[in-house]
């Protein structure tokens, strides 16, 4: 990436690993962000924001649509949020979740929802991996 002149802003937790230090020495900028934090980026500026394993139902809804509206906010028309593994409840995925991004505007570039079978199919736990692009209107 860094050969395409492409920067690579990522964030992590430092759970008793220095963890930014790592990605610092790859030649990215690390950054330590809370979730209810805005993103530090102008509206409108990024390409890709990407979400592995982070954003999930755990969090509050009103705190998780705030930072889905956020990297709404950065990403410029025609970009895109790929979002990775994002784990919820059976149930909630269509009462919650799907109708959250549709508030938000995201078109649907591709869509994937599987069981997540770790715990067991009786769990009813859900992965939803998602690339969603901000329209260019």
């Amino acid at each position: 990436m860094q050969e395409r002149g492409v920067t690579v802003v990522t964030t992590s937790m430092n759970f008793d690993g220095p963890f930014n230090s790592f990605i610092a020495s790859r030649g990215l900028v690390p950054m330590h962000l809370s979730i209810t934090h805005r993103l530090p980026f102008f509206d409108g500026t990024l390409d890709i924001v990407h979400s592995m394993h982070l954003l999930s139902h755990w969090i509050p809804d009103v705190i998780l649509e705030f930072a889905l509206f956020d990297i709404y906010r950065v990403l410029r028309p025609g970009g895109l949020f790929w979002l990775d593994h994002f784990y919820c409840l059976g149930g909630q995925m269509n009462t919650t979740y799907v109708p959250m991004f549709n508030r938000i505007g995201f078109n649907k570039v591709r869509w994937n929802a599987r069981p997540k079978l770790d715990r067991g199919i009786k769990m009813n736990e859900w992965y939803l991996s998602a690339l969603l692009e901000k329209p260019m209107a």
